[in-house]
């Protein structure tokens, strides 16, 4: 049965106007009509709907892959497409709203409206810490990747007769790629492609080869406006990243920085993203990183919106480069690399827990076209954006399979299954992958090692209040020593990991919205191992060492230097859980229970006592070496939601019940999936 509420507007009239117009030319004599005539009749009804409703489709026709952006480079006609299609789509005028500025903008700021989508608040329209932080995403990087692929249609037009079905033939299967910030790169190579830093790069354009500014370095505002807000985002001509002087006008992006921090926390990422597809949990666990009674999501777990916000803050900086602030994060080029690939993770995740989806849960702050407290769920429309000219929006089940949108990944193509998700997941990620056994006894970071019987997974835990510092932060988590130099610590040699907090800059987030996130301690224990500092990897010798070695601290923006307990709503502790090997690569190790907390080891350390939320409770404190079943540091609390609203309310609510049919490249029906 379907149930449809929805809000219409003028746009069915106007076409229904202009198709009579066609079918009254075609009736008086087709042969008087001429070609500029029904050129000039489709170009204004382009034009109609753009400026009454835009349509997102995704690239059109047969369904291709996004590749990794290394992965792309190689092939060198669609690499040279991909940067065209860029600069041809960032040149576009401001005032467009197709323009790489206004689509930008729908994520941040200059808070307007977009494509017609009225706003109730300033602050940009996207939904983080809430359970559509994802889903919201995906119509959005795919509206990005339709217009930008309109650019490289033009592009290819634009090349002589004799030349156009060489690059015809090279569009044809292009799709903008993702950066896979968590594999291993390439040896001798940073995780941060020089493909991302490099200032120019060389193309062959109609006219013959030409050096031109790399799209992928930075973005260039024409005009830069009040509109970004204050100094120095009203001065500064083009995105940046980690500037050199954050608070002088005229500066300098520190891509070298950037990719030195990269480098020294992608083992902690790797490790974040490898444990979020081997534990079990619900789509809401994963998806956000807001926790708490009404979020849906009632236990403590990391989140692929946490290792998402670790990136934006290590590749902003703390000196205020725009991936630092949500408001601005979506000017970068990098924003959509990056988030592209947080999609495909969750594509991933979906082919192994294809049993769980969205939820409902209530929003925790506001932001441009919703309240906080509000209730959504998987039927609610994922405003501004339209997946027809009707009007009608899109929601999160229309979205579930990212076939519709004309795309997959190279993991999720066509016969993708849970086991070979599982052994592409292993290769790139896991202890046994492929970066783990290189020779690297005494590399830094280490890399770690295949796991063994009687391993146990160590985690340090972080809950905090997600704007309780008024802006984006860091935690860093060290073994060892540490500099008194905040400048040295992200790339400080006995750097565990760090947890990026992405406090917006805006004026919508003042609300208490509670956050976790995890710093992965199991490798650079195995490294302590490996080095002959720790005996092993047993409880009682790790819980020992940590106790005398680990500590964190916190830096916010600015550069200003936050002692632990004195960040609002900060937990800490330390948590083991054993594990079993895997039998197979395509299978995962197993997780005996739930994590328990080593409450001994964090006691009396700056925020060191352990989160309990709201109608939990204090778990006992672990013994180590002790027996018995593991158990949850607290008792979640897994009743309903407070609703102080209908979801089914909201204009533009839409709940279908909708079936996927699967093709393959020919468009030979394959199997039909009913969401």
């Amino acid at each position: 049965m379907v149930s449809v509420r929805q809000s219409r507007g003028v746009l069915p009239t106007i076409l229904t106007l202009i198709v009579l117009l066609q079918g009254v030319l075609a009736t008086h004599g087709h042969q008087h009509v001429h070609r500029s005539n029904i050129k000039e009749i489709e170009e204004r009804e382009n034009i109609l709907q753009k400026r009454a409703t835009i349509a997102i489709t995704g690239i059109k026709g047969s369904v291709y892959p996004r590749q990794e952006i290394r992965t792309l480079a190689k092939n060198a006609d669609q690499w040279n497409l991909y940067l065209l299609g860029m600069q041809s789509f960032q040149a576009v005028a401001q005032s467009d709203p197709l323009s790489y500025y206004q689509i930008a903008g729908i994520h941040g700021r200059p808070y307007v409206a977009w494509d017609g989508v009225p706003g109730v608040n300033q602050g940009g329209y996207c939904p983080h810490v809430s359970t559509l932080f994802w889903p919201w995403h995906r119509p959005y990087l795919a509206l990005f990747e339709q217009v930008w692929y309109s650019h490289v249609q033009s592009v290819v037009n634009s090349f002589p007769a004799s030349q156009r079905s060489r690059w015809a033939n090279a569009a044809a299967t292009l799709r903008m790629p993702y950066w896979d910030w968590a594999m291993a790169p390439p040896s001798g190579q940073s995780s941060v492609p020089t493909l991302i830093r490099d200032q120019t790069v060389t193309v062959t354009t109609p006219s013959g080869q030409q050096t031109i500014k790399n799209p992928l370095y930075s973005y260039t505002f024409n005009p830069v406006s009040n509109d970004l807000g204050g100094f120095p985002y009203n001065t500064w001509t083009t995105t940046l990243r980690r500037p050199v002087d954050g608070s002088a006008s005229s500066t300098r992006s520190n891509n070298n920085m950037f990719a030195s921090i990269m480098d020294q926390n992608r083992v902690s990422l790797r490790d974040r993203v490898y444990n979020l597809f081997v534990t079990s949990a619900q789509f809401v666990q994963v998806s956000t990183e807001a926790s708490g009674s009404g979020t849906g999501n009632p236990s403590s777990h990391d989140s692929f919106e946490g290792t998402h916000d670790n990136i934006h803050v290590i590749s902003g900086g703390e000196s205020g480069g725009h991936m630092y602030y949500l408001d601005y994060s979506a000017f970068d080029p990098v924003f959509w690399l990056h988030h592209t690939n947080v999609d495909r993770q969750m594509a991933m995740w979906q082919v192994l827990q294809p049993s769980t989806y969205v939820g409902t849960g209530q929003l925790t702050q506001s932001n441009f076209q919703w309240n906080a407290g509000q209730v959504k769920n998987a039927y609610t429309p994922l405003k501004p954006f339209h997946k027809d000219t009707a009007g009608n929006f899109f929601t999160s089940m229309d979205i579930k399979s990212t076939s519709v949108l004309g795309y997959v990944y190279p993991e999720t193509q066509s016969g993708a299954s849970a086991s070979s998700v599982r052994a592409a997941v292993n290769s790139l990620y896991g202890p046994g992958s492929s970066s783990s056994k290189r020779d690297v006894h005494i590399a830094v970071p280490y890399e770690g090692r295949p796991l063994r019987v009687g391993d146990h997974e160590y985690l340090l835990n972080v809950n905090c209040l997600k704007h309780g510092l008024g802006g984006p932060f860091t935690i860093y988590a060290f073994l060892g020593n540490v500099s008194s130099d905040y400048t040295t610590w992200p790339t400080a040699p006995n750097l565990v990991g760090s947890n990026g907090v992405l406090g917006a800059y805006s004026p919508m987030n003042t609300s208490n919205v509670q956050i976790e996130g995890c710093i992965p301690l199991t490798t650079a224990l195995q490294g302590k191992v490996a080095s002959g500092e720790l005996a092993g990897l047993d409880t009682y010798s790790v819980s020992a060492y940590l106790k005398k070695n680990l500590s964190w601290r916190v830096v916010k923006a600015g550069g200003v230097v936050v002692p632990p307990d004195q960040v609002p709503g900060l937990h800490m502790n330390v948590a083991s859980c054993p594990i079993i090997p895997a039998e197979s690569f395509d299978e995962f190790p197993t997780w005996v229970g739930y994590p328990q907390v080593m409450a001994n080891v964090t006691a009396g350390m700056p925020a060191g006592t352990p989160y309990i939320p709201t109608g939990g409770s204090p778990s006992s404190p672990y013994t180590p070496g002790g027996t018995g079943t593991p158990y949850s540091p607290y008792t979640p609390n897994h009743g309903s939601p407070y609703n102080p609203s209908n979801p089914a309310d909201e204009p533009g609510y839409c709940e279908v019940d909708t079936t996927i049919e699967y093709v393959d490249m020919n468009g030979n029906f394959l199997y039909a999936e009913k969401n």
